[in-house]
C-alpha cells in the first residue's frame, strides 16, 4: 500500500480531495450539483456528471476537482477592479481568490479600472467591434474553460 496512491497508475488522492472539499465548504451543495450534473471542464474526456463515456467507471479526476473553486467562487468585490494598478503584483492564485466577475465589466480607454456595464452595453460593444472585422478573417474557438488538451 502506498501513501495517497503514490506510485500507482490511478492513484487515490484522498488528501487532495479533502482539500478541495474544504476549499468549497461554503458552496458544497452547488459543488455537488456541478459534479453530478455537469461536465468535466478540466480534460477532454466525455463526461456527464460522474459518468464517463470514454473509460469505464466514475469520472472524478483531480484536474476537475482542482478547478471546482473557479465554478463555486463567490462574486468579487467590484471596488477591487476600479483601479487595476494594485493587481499587477498579484499571482494567478491571488487573482483567482478575488472571486468571479458577477456581471459584465468594461474598461474604457484611459480609465484606471473596470466599471459595471449592462449586458446590452457589453454585447453591443462586442457586436460593434465584430462589424469592423472582415468576415473571412474572423474565427472563434470556444470551450467551457481554457484550451483543451487537443490544442
Amino acid at each position: 500500500m502506498t501513501l495517497f496512491g503514490l506510485g500507482r497508475q490511478k492513484p487515490h488522492h484522498y488528501f487532495e480531495m479533502a482539500k478541495v472539499a474544504w476549499e468549497n465548504r461554503d458552496q458544497l451543495p452547488f459543488a455537488w450539483r456541478i459534479l453530478t450534473n455537469g461536465v468535466c471542464d478540466g480534460c477532454a474526456l466525455g463526461t456527464s456528471g460522474l459518468s464517463d463515456w470514454t473509460i469505464q467507471g466514475t469520472h472524478l479526476c483531480m484536474v476537475r476537482l482542482e478547478l471546482m473553486r473557479l465554478n463555486t467562487a463567490p462574486p468579487l468585490t467590484p471596488s477591487r477592479l476600479t483601479d487595476v494598478s494594485s493587481l499587477g503584483s498579484c499571482s494567478s492564485a491571488d487573482l483567482r481568490a478575488l472571486g468571479r466577475i458577477p456581471e459584465p465589466m468594461l474598461r474604457r480607454r484611459g480609465e484606471a479600472g473596470f466599471l459595471f456595464a449592462s449586458w446590452d452595453e457589453a454585447l453591443d460593444r462586442i457586436a460593434e467591434e465584430l462589424r469592423t472585422i472582415d468576415p473571412l478573417r474572423a474565427a472563434f474557438y470556444l470551450t467551457s474553460r481554457g484550451i483543451t488538451n487537443e490544442a
